[in-house]
């Protein structure tokens, strides 16, 4: 990935928001495309925090993200063995995750980003997201060298807004020549997310004339993880980004509404997606609106 040689082109929507808040101060640039792109790139950011809350369980999403650091080291906790935390420094990639990850930040920070769609990953990679499902990994490993030489480029730029567009100008070039999903993975993805993970598997194998087992591996190959799995992270991100707006649960209701079969299905999603309950990811949620902060 190559640092940016023009202005980012037109068809790009841009908010700012800020937030002061009593675990710290944000500041964001967010830019969503808005031509083909859109289908490959959900959006492109920076942001600045100050006196920042500083670790942070990260919920699994169903976006890929690549980061960048402009500030001081980041850590990824090994809950097993802290002898075997894993520092991140400039640039790097966070696949699709089944797990909380455990992140320790600096308390100022400034970071700048791209969240991929499951359509844009491979493109981005050259390569399949079936690699990096799981796993965090260094960018230049995957990307060379031509990814610090960005990194310094957006870490130059004189506003958050100027990064953000500098960042969009690499990703826009970036995707220029990006091969395409299959037709019957597209399908299945568009599938999913319409139904926020709670269509039945075998209906979409059935709907798309393909069979059950090439389905997945194709899917596997070009999402980084098997449909079910997929359908899985959708339905959890959909009810823990719809806590974020509710001052009040009442769980049964809830776990109906977010397409669990019931409250005890949707305790069991929760623990083995967020490492705890609904109950406390309610309680602890964070206000970044990604995770749940650590409690002492």
């Amino acid at each position: 990935m190559q640092p940016a040689r023009a202005p980012v082109a037109r068809g790009w929507r841009t908010i700012e928001q800020s937030a002061s808040t009593p675990v710290g101060r944000w500041r964001i640039v967010l830019a969503f495309p808005e031509g083909p792109l859109s289908d490959r790139v959900e959006s492109v950011w920076s942001s600045e925090g100050v006196d920042c809350f500083e670790e942070e369980e990260i919920l699994p999403r169903s976006r890929t993200e690549v980061l960048l650091s402009m500030g001081d080291t980041h850590w990824l906790h090994d809950r097993n063995d802290r002898r075997r935390d894993r520092a991140f420094g400039t640039s790097f990639i966070s696949g699709l995750q089944q797990r909380p990850l455990h992140v320790r930040s600096p308390g100022t920070t400034s970071m700048a980003g791209i969240r991929l769609r499951p359509e844009g990953v491979a493109a981005f990679l050259r390569d399949t997201p079936s690699a990096i499902a799981g796993e965090v990994i260094e960018l230049d490993a995957i990307l060379g060298p031509d990814v610090e030489s960005l990194r310094d480029q957006v870490a130059s730029a004189r506003s958050l807004g100027e990064r953000t567009r500098l960042l969009a100008a690499a990703v826009e070039a970036h995707f220029d020549r990006a091969a395409a999903l299959s037709d019957e993975v597209r399908f299945a993805l568009s599938a999913l997310h319409a139904s926020r993970g709670a269509v039945a598997i075998g209906d979409v194998v059935r709907a798309s004339g393909y069979s059950h087992r090439h389905l997945t591996e194709r899917f596997r190959a070009e999402v980084g993880l098997a449909p079910k799995a997929y359908a899985r992270l959708i339905r959890f991100e959909a009810a823990f980004e719809r806590l974020q707006q509710m001052k009040s649960v009442r769980w049964a209701e809830f776990a109906l509404d977010c397409g669990y079969y019931d409250q005890a299905h949707l305790v069991r999603e929760f623990r083995e997606l967020a490492g705890t309950t609904p109950t406390e990811a309610f309680r602890r949620k964070a206000p970044d609106g990604l995770g749940l902060l650590i409690e002492d």
